[in-house]
């Protein structure tokens, strides 16, 4: 016998057993006769998880993937419509209807709508000041025909951008030829600088109402500021013969309340840009009037 079976023949096998009186054997016998529920075993779920919550998780993954799954549909002269989780397009009265239902997702997803519909057409959604939130900013084509046709707006047109059921759309003729890329003007993030404005004076921007061409800084400024807005400087050199320069390096200057505001322009929500320059030209050398 080794010293292990020495230490395993000293363990108290019972070492707090109670004495078991003359009831503990009546005892016994009562809890044995007792009859037990049958055990059910139930499949594996999580500590706290009730059947009902299980089965409305599965019904939620279910539905996700029915939402979010791309569908594809096809009518008598080949695909009619198509959507995904960013994009949803139908062909109606010879052109289709793109219509945004994700203005913030990868421009891969808008892309493979079209490519769907066998449409080679890209589109990506740049961040706009309020007037400009559904128009084509800009566009390209390779390979196209005069009856290739590639436009923007809003669905329903004429609605309120950023109110609910107010959706961006983009319209492409249909059997459009070629390649042809869009870029569309979207509502801005918060904090996001616009990549297409309109002039800061225009009817639904931040200075609607108000004319700031050819006035001093001082009088601009307070006028923003009276309108909440804040406030940033693009310092430009007018050139002699019409238009101007502007030197990135030179935009630390400060600036005076007698410069002379050229244009405004909006640069992101809640703030006004205004190009300036401290010496006052007979022509306005930004608008050219």
């Amino acid at each position: 016998m080794n010293d292990i079976d020495d230490l395993v023949k000293a363990i108290d096998r019972a070492p707090c057993a109670p004495d078991q009186g003359p009831g503990a054997w009546e005892l016994r016998a009562q809890i044995m006769a007792t009859p037990q529920a049958r055990r059910r075993f139930l499949p594996w779920m999580p500590a706290g998880a009730s059947r009902l919550s299980m089965a409305l998780a599965g019904t939620a993954v279910v539905a996700t993937v029915a939402v979010l799954a791309p569908a594809l549909m096809t009518g008598k002269d080949g695909p009619a419509a198509y959507a995904n989780a960013a994009i949803d397009i139908r062909l109606e009265n010879g052109e289709y209807i793109a219509t945004i239902k994700d203005p913030f997702a990868d421009h891969a997803l808008y892309a493979e709508g079209f490519r769907a519909l066998g449409l080679d057409i890209g589109l990506e959604l740049l961040p706009a000041s309020p007037t400009r939130v559904g128009d084509i900013v800009r566009m390209g084509f390779a390979g196209t025909t005069s009856k290739d046709r590639l436009g923007g707006g809003l669905e329903p047109e004429g609605c309120t951008p950023g109110h609910e059921g107010c959706l961006l759309k983009v319209t492409v003729s249909a059997g459009f030829h070629g390649k042809g890329v869009a870029y569309l003007g979207r509502p801005a993030k918060p904090g996001e600088r616009y990549q297409a404005h309109q002039r800061a004076d225009t009817e639904g921007e931040m200075l609607d109402g108000y004319t700031p061409d050819e006035r001093t800084v001082g009088e601009v400024v307070a006028e923003a500021r009276r309108r909440g807005l804040r406030v940033s400087f693009q310092i430009i050199k007018p050139s002699p013969g019409g238009g101007f320069a502007m030197n990135p390096r030179e935009q630390s200057a400060t600036v005076g309340d007698h410069w002379v505001v050229w244009a405004a322009e909006p640069e992101q929500a809640g703030t006004v840009r205004l190009i300036v320059s401290e010496r006052r030209v007979a022509k306005n050398p930004v608008h050219g009037d």
